[in-house]
């Protein structure tokens, strides 16, 4: 009985020391890649898909919105754009930069296959995300009043976001 005992104490230890080491390993690799939002970015017109206009500040007024840099090519979005539809599906303003993923055709086409209905930025190029310093796909910025408040990259989850989202509301 007693054996049983502490081997779920040294079970119990051990998850609880390699999940503050994850979170401790997380946060340093997301502060190494922190982007760099470029000068006056927030009041940078940008055209979506559709040819509308995006203004960071309009869309980042008074609640936060999120700023996702993805590509169609990147595996770890496949798993992350699912979490942004939905959250855009919340009423969470949500716009995104499609990194390097072919003609405005090629992505409208990514987007209706995997019913994705997000307003979408293209990138062909990634000069967008070049000016924005981006180092990996996916990248999550979360900015409210035209400021940058949360970021993060790499594998992101649903809840992990919504995390985010609510503690900038908090400022």
């Amino acid at each position: 009985m007693q054996n049983k005992q502490a081997m779920l104490s040294r079970f119990g230890k051990n998850i609880f020391f390699y999940g503050l080491m994850f979170i401790v390993l997380s946060t340093v690799i997301d502060w190494y890649r922190k982007p760099h939002a470029p000068n006056e970015f927030a009041q940078q017109v940008l055209y979506d898909l559709q040819q509308q206009p995006k203004v960071i500040a309009q869309l980042s007024h008074q609640k936060p919105m999120l700023l996702y840099f993805w590509g169609s090519w990147c595996t770890y979005c496949k798993f992350t754009s699912p979490a942004i539809q939905q959250l855009g599906d919340e009423d969470i303003s949500v716009l995104s930069i499609a990194l390097k993923s072919g003609n405005p055709q090629q992505v409208a086409d990514y987007l209706k296959q995997e019913d994705y209905r997000f307003p979408v930025i293209n990138d062909p190029n990634g000069e967008i995300s070049k000016s924005w310093d981006i180092q990996a796909t996916p990248t999550i910025l979360i900015i409210k009043d035209g400021k940058i408040v949360q970021h993060t990259t790499g594998l992101t989850s649903y809840w992990g976001l919504k995390v985010r989202l609510w503690l900038s509301n908090l400022t």
